[in-house]
């Protein structure tokens, strides 16, 4: 059975409904910013979305056009970016927890970035207009959004900071923390990120070349820090790791 169609045409999977829907719902929204958000609120979010499988390149949110959906990831990989001036800006990989399409809750009429599909998954998937008019009336869902937008605005400066003040070193120790946070994996030799980065995808989100990035991930191989599971990068030891980023 195929779930709405968003971004351009194409279709999304819906997950199972009943008892499955709701505990995904669930595992979904506890791991968002939306966590803390009490009943009835909550209540009425998951009346409002339904979980939906997210297809690799599908366009969730399209630059330009109408918002139509808030996505709260659950699975998979989801890349954000803006086009300025003919030019494509990286603004980040989304992962489980985290939103997509949350800046037309400030009243945009259209969507100031594309969003697209990199690593087939599953969002919670809540349709704008139902949002919209649950907002009007539930100042608790209105507090928690506007945390979540303020949190998101919070992370955008940090990251213009560091390109601006921290060595490209720096940059990837706190890129590789941060991706073992959102796609981190138990492995027999420390955490996974299952999430397939490339040494170009790297180097957009960190303001760097392939080259460099491939540079520095061989010293912190050398070093025991990380190591190399079919393309996927594994951290080995997270406290020194931690540790060297305050130095480098």
């Amino acid at each position: 059975m195929r779930g709405p169609t968003h971004g351009h045409g194409m279709g999304v999977e819906g997950v199972r409904g009943g008892a499955s829907q709701d505990a995904e719902k669930e595992r979904i929204l506890s791991r968002s910013p939306l966590a803390s958000l009490a009943s009835p609120s909550r209540r009425l979010l998951f009346e409002l979305g339904r979980v939906e499988r997210l297809a690799r390149r599908q366009c969730v949110c399209q630059q330009g056009a109408p918002p139509r959906h808030l996505f709260l990831i659950g699975a998979g990989r989801v890349k954000v970016e803006r086009v300025a001036d003919g030019r494509v800006v990286p603004l980040g990989h989304r992962g489980p927890g985290e939103l997509v399409g949350e800046g037309a809750l400030a009243g945009a009429a259209v969507s100031s970035e594309s969003a697209t599909v990199l690593d087939e998954g599953h969002a919670l998937v809540v349709p704008l207009a139902g949002l919209e008019r649950q907002l009007a009336s539930d100042a608790a869902l209105r507090g928690a959004l506007a945390a979540a937008l303020v949190a998101r605005q919070l992370e955008t400066e940090a990251r213009l900071g560091s390109l601006l003040l921290c060595t490209v070193e720096a940059r990837l120790i706190e890129f590789l923390r941060a991706a073992a946070r959102r796609w981190g994996q138990p492995h027999t030799a420390g955490q996974l990120v299952s999430a397939p980065f490339t040494h170009a995808d790297i180097a957009l989100l960190i303001g760097s070349t392939r080259e460099t990035v491939t540079l520095l991930l061989g010293k912190l191989k050398r070093a025991g820090l990380i190591a190399f599971d079919r393309r996927r990068i594994v951290i080995r030891d997270g406290e020194h790791l931690e540790a060297l980023a305050a130095t480098a």
